[in-house]
């Protein structure tokens, strides 16, 4: 009898930390990802790990509440793993939107797949791009076998909240825009430079329509940069995955 309340402990426990991740991370996390897959893939995965938890499970819950304590804490842990990579997702986000002012498609917005809210055209494309790299590149697995480690180096039970809030998020927070600006410096300064060119044409030819050749301008010249720089994104990509990879598990070794 024991062993079976045991097993229903270790499960929703495990349960609750998974789900929490699976919540927010990137395509698991999508709103158009079927309900049906979360689940499965939730249940699954924990089916993998609750026979190595459930063995070594000494955890003495004797109230509701102390079980409600418990389950709040594993959200808490599944949820801050799973918000670095949001954190993260914000660089093709703010690139797009940068990139969208400068040439002229700022009032433009199309429909997020991540979430389904609005999104300028250029932070929808970089996010796209970013996630079939997410899986080509077999991301996913990694998040997945993270998400397998947290058991060892953070235990069902215990309670590290207070590593939690010394953990500096803002670091992340300055890495994604920081990268963000990077992403977008290429247009930045090469609309910058077509500004100032313009704003010298207009003052050489005061009769001439600055607006009516700016914008079009602008966007041909965004469009020409956008594929001339396409193949570096790639790369670049790639390494801002593996920093999202490594503030992951930098954030769960504090906290182990």
């Amino acid at each position: 009898m024991m062993i079976f309340y045991d097993y229903v402990i270790v499960t929703l426990l495990v349960m609750t930390r998974m789900a929490a991740m699976f919540m927010i991370i990137p395509i698991f996390g999508a709103s158009n990802t079927p309900i049906q897959t979360k689940i499965g893939l939730v249940f699954f995965i924990s089916w993998v790990i609750i026979p190595t938890q459930v063995a070594g499970f000494n955890l003495n819950i004797p109230t509701f509440l102390d079980l409600g304590q418990y389950i709040v804490t594993e959200s808490l842990i599944g949820f801050s793993i799973g918000l670095i990579t949001l954190i993260i997702l914000n660089v093709f986000y703010l690139a797009g939107d940068l990139v969208d002012r400068e040439i002229g498609f700022a009032m433009v917005s199309v429909i997020s797949a991540q979430d389904e809210s609005q999104l300028p055209i250029s932070s929808n494309f970089y996010y796209i791009l970013a996630m079939m790299i997410f899986l080509i590149t077999n991301v996913h697995h990694v998040l997945i076998k993270i998400i397998l480690d947290s058991f060892n180096k953070m235990p069902l039970g215990s309670n590290p909240i207070l590593n939690l809030i010394v953990y500096d998020f803002t670091k992340v927070l300055s890495y994604s825009f920081e990268t963000g600006f990077k992403m977008a410096a290429p247009f930045i300064l090469t609309i910058l430079v077509a500004n100032v060119l313009l704003g010298l044409l207009s003052k050489a030819m005061p009769g001439m329509n600055v607006f009516m050749i700016g914008m079009p301008l602008k966007i041909l010249i965004g469009l020409i940069l956008l594929f001339l720089v396409l193949p570096l994104y790639g790369g670049f990509i790639i390494e801002v995955f593996k920093n999202m990879i490594e503030y992951i598990q930098e954030m769960m070794g504090m906290m182990g």
